[in-house]
């Protein structure tokens, strides 16, 4: 049996995730630094990523999968019983997942909200879109508490916008906001 056949999806692609990070980091490391010293260089976030990616591609690997636990727990059921009476008036049948609970339309949903939040940072600004996509993504994926829902995408989105801008000096859009 190739050791491929032997690897379960997630494997497979905490492998290769692996090997890019590899890769990933040894060009973040090749990125020069200023002659200044700083506190914050042009190196640090890149490199911050690097690992970032190289711990997570190690923790998928070792995840279990969903599918695999359900397949344990159908064939413990199944041993089971065979094993007891041999009554089979177990026929159960799944009911079907609702539309916008299905990995693919949440992929797609996930990914139109990621370019439209890109097409209206300049236009309404960082704040203002970084908001409505936190509490719209949240309340998408399911949390249904709104206060606190927006008190949260307000202090991240206002929070980051004044540790960005007045804190590390970068430029992020105001947009419709005066500040």
């Amino acid at each position: 049996m190739s050791l491929l056949k032997r690897l379960r999806t997630n494997q497979i692609i905490a492998l290769i995730l692996f090997l890019f990070s590899c890769l990933y980091l040894f060009q973040a490391f090749q990125i020069p630094q200023y002659a200044l010293p700083r506190p914050v260089d042009s190196d640090l976030f890149p490199k911050l990523l690097g690992f970032s990616m190289l711990v997570l591609s190690v923790a998928l690997f070792f995840e279990r999968d969903k599918t695999d636990e359900k397949d344990e727990e159908q064939a413990s059921e199944s041993s089971r019983g065979e094993a007891g009476s041999g009554d089979d008036t177990e026929s159960e049948s799944t009911p079907a997942e609702p539309f916008w609970s299905r990995p693919g339309t949440q992929v797609v949903v996930t990914a139109s909200a990621v370019g439209l939040y890109i097409l209206l940072l300049e236009v309404v600004g960082f704040v203002l879109t970084t908001l409505v996509f936190i509490f719209g993504m949240t309340l998408f994926y399911g949390y249904r508490r709104h206060l606190i829902n927006g008190i949260v995408a307000a202090t991240v989105s206002f929070g980051f916008y004044f540790i960005l801008t007045r804190g590390l000096g970068v430029y992020l859009p105001p947009g419709l906001l005066p500040f």
